[in-house]
């Protein structure tokens, strides 16, 4: 008999429907967040870009569901969203990016590796935002750090305002609590650079990633690394969406155009 899964399955919800579109680009939220928070890279990203976004259960539209307290299991699954819509809907030109920010970049480092791994295939490009390189203390350091600050270190963190309503209070603050365990239980393992281009981003006043530690990324993979700084601190991508989602155009439009890279060679218009 098959065991029962332990979590609800991470779901794709399509912020678009470009049937034209070149470039297909997935999108892992934040902590405690769901796809709504890239809605506003809907009017950032022209035609050229199929927006999908990743719903995690616990959060958003998946509220009343349980959350996920294993960033592996969260990985796995999220992998195998992203190979199943790949096969059933597969981007025009095969090309195919993954991008996440702070606790969703580590997600989406994490499902690249497990796409490669068991479903034999990579992203042309990933991108990574406010999150640190392996080598350096991850974010489930600062959280450990800041434990006894309670609610106080969690806002800090969200850059949330705190919620005067009990029962609001548990809707925002209950995924976030369930990430930081995962964060807190997660044992990072050694993966051998991937062949995807990476795009790494910032904030220059982060209090949980180093902007300097940002190129240090760059073993990660044997293909290139460019690094993108922006003003603000850990969740500068909120007030600057229309600003990382142009210099991720670039960096996409860039690897669109030369795939040599990833060996793959689109006949599209910026070939």
């Amino acid at each position: 008999m098959t065991s029962p899964s332990p979590f609800p399955a991470p779901r794709l919800h399509r912020l678009t429907d470009r049937q034209t579109a070149r470039i297909r680009l997935y999108c892992v939220p934040p902590s405690g967040t769901g796809s709504e928070f890239f809605l506003p890279w809907v009017a950032a990203f022209s035609e050229l870009f199929d927006l999908v976004a990743v719903d995690l259960p616990g959060r958003g539209t998946r509220a009343g569901e349980p959350s996920i307290t294993d960033i592996g299991w969260a990985a796995t699954g999220i992998a195998e969203a992203i190979a199943t819509d790949l096969t059933h809907r597969p981007p025009a030109d095969g090309f195919y990016a993954v991008f996440g920010h702070s606790f969703g970049a580590l997600l989406a480092f994490e499902a690249t590796h497990r796409l490669r791994s068991d479903a034999r295939t990579e992203p042309d490009l990933l991108g990574l935002s406010a999150v640190p390189p392996p080598n350096r203390d991850g974010l489930d350091e600062h959280i450990a750090r800041n434990l006894g600050s309670g609610i106080a270190a969690i806002t800090d963190v969200m850059g949330w305002e705190e919620p005067t309503d009990s029962a609001l209070t548990r809707t925002v603050y209950t995924p976030f609590l369930a990430d930081a365990v995962a964060l807190l239980q997660h044992t990072r393992q050694p993966w051998p650079p991937l062949r995807a281009r990476l795009s790494v981003f910032g904030g220059l006043d982060d209090p949980m990633v180093d902007p300097e530690s940002l190129p240090e990324w760059s073993p990660c993979t044997t293909a290139d690394t460019r690094v993108h700084r922006f003003p603000g601190g850990h969740h500068y991508l909120r007030a600057q969406a229309a600003e990382v989602a142009d210099r991720l155009t670039g960096d996409l439009l860039a690897a669109y155009r030369n795939p040599a890279a990833t060996g793959r060679g689109p006949d599209g218009p910026f070939a």
